[in-house]
């Protein structure tokens, strides 16, 4: 299971690897990522904050390409 989501409003890209429950979160401030984790210390999802001031519109779209 791979799923995408925009949040336009509060400019965050999530990508969810699973349906578990996250039961743990982690900011990396510096890189704007933000690891879900679900009981088993496995990685659930990946939030990326402020995301349209990280990835140029080109690059999102060379991205949702591949």
């Amino acid at each position: 299971m791979l799923n995408i989501s925009y949040d336009k409003e509060g400019d965050v890209l999530e990508i969810k690897f699973s349906d578990e429950k996250i039961e743990e979160s982690e900011f990396l401030e510096e890189s704007g990522l933000v690891l879900d984790y679900d009981s088993k210390e496995n990685i659930v999802a990946i939030e990326i904050v402020s995301f349209s001031k990280r990835v140029s519109k080109n690059e999102a779209l060379e991205a949702i390409a591949l």
